[in-house]
């Protein structure tokens, strides 16, 4: 039996042999073929690459252009703290550029008026030349104009002195909208009067100039013309003196609403400034020696004889301030 099945065998596996290909592949041929197509691979991965580097994808630019956005934002401003105060009372947290931005605004505005009212106080500049040079005039001297030019300058003064006076109001309104939110809810209200009242002083003290000082120191000063001289006044200087005496007064005017501020805040009592009042006086007429125009007695007492009341009312309103503090901490 087994040798009849060993002949069977041997026909089975000289059937299963096959012969010999002529197109099998040698072993140096196929590995140049596997290098060339590595070599193809890398090529289409580095051309998917670059179309990649070509054509990122739109929501990674769009984070890193957000981003970038986010860091010039926070190296251009200041990190602005939200003030809960500030919130309540409905004031919006701002940065430098922001503050920057409101004030060139607000500047851009009140010049833009001061330029329009300067404009149009051209036309009615006759009216404040002739309200200044009145005093003069009643003493029974006229100005003089010794160019061609110097009348058309003087009105151009008297127009732009016109537009400021006018103006006045809206620069303090606009100033007072710009450092609102600087100041705390609880003393806006003393802020608001503080500057009401230094609007009023200051007019009262141009009034005070018009009505009182400058009619008495242009007496003083014309009669010291010696005898067979003639006084030739220029109506251009005349108009400087006015308007800076008149400013210099108008200052001067606020020395309550300063020492009304100083006692708010603490620096100054009513006790400091009656202990030091002999100082006072004597710096007041030093004051009034310098901004007078002249050098005659009579008008430098006219000058200081009111900032000493003023004084006094400055001591008057620093009572009343202590006062309404002690008030205010027995409430609470």
């Amino acid at each position: 039996m087994a040798q009849e099945q060993n002949p069977k065998n041997t026909k089975k596996k000289k059937s299963v042999v096959k012969p010999k290909s002529k197109k099998e592949v040698t072993p140096g041929k196929s590995k140049s073929r596997k290098k060339q197509s590595s070599l193809q691979e890398t090529q289409l991965q580095v051309a998917h690459t670059k179309k990649d580097q070509k054509k990122p994808d739109k929501n990674l630019i769009e984070a890193l252009i957000k981003e970038a956005d986010e860091d010039v934002n926070n190296d251009a401003h200041d990190e602005v703290e939200v003030d809960p105060d500030a919130l309540r009372r409905g004031d919006k947290p701002m940065n430098i550029v922001d503050h920057l931005d409101e004030f060139r605004s607000r500047l851009l505005i009140v010049l833009v008026t001061i330029i329009v009212l300067t404009v149009l106080g051209f036309y009615f500049s006759d009216i404040l030349l002739d309200a200044i040079n009145k005093p003069f005039i009643e003493s029974g001297y006229k100005l003089n104009i010794f160019n061609l030019v110097e009348g058309f300058v003087l009105r151009i003064k008297a127009s732009f002195v016109m537009g400021l006076l006018i103006g006045l109001p809206l620069l303090v309104y606009h100033l007072w909208q710009y450092i609102k939110p600087a100041i705390d809810i609880d003393n806006r209200k003393f802020a608001v009067y503080s500057i009401l009242a230094a609007i009023l002083l200051f007019y009262a003290g141009l009034g005070a100039t018009y009505f009182y000082l400058l009619p008495l120191s242009i007496k003083v000063l014309l009669s010291f013309t010696p005898p067979n001289m003639e006084n030739m006044i220029n109506a251009s200087k005349y108009f400087n003196f006015a308007i800076l005496f008149a400013v210099a007064i108008g200052i001067t005017f606020e020395m309550p609403i300063v020492i009304m501020i100083l006692t708010r805040i603490g620096i100054v009592s009513p006790s400091f400034l009656i202990s030091k009042r002999k100082y006072a006086i004597v710096l007041i007429w030093i004051f009034a020696a310098v901004i007078t125009p002249t050098t005659d007695p009579l008008t430098l007492t006219l000058v200081a004889v009111p900032l000493m009341l003023l004084y006094e009312l400055s001591i008057v309103i620093s009572k009343f301030i202590v006062i309404r503090k002690k008030q205010k901490e027995l409430a609470q």
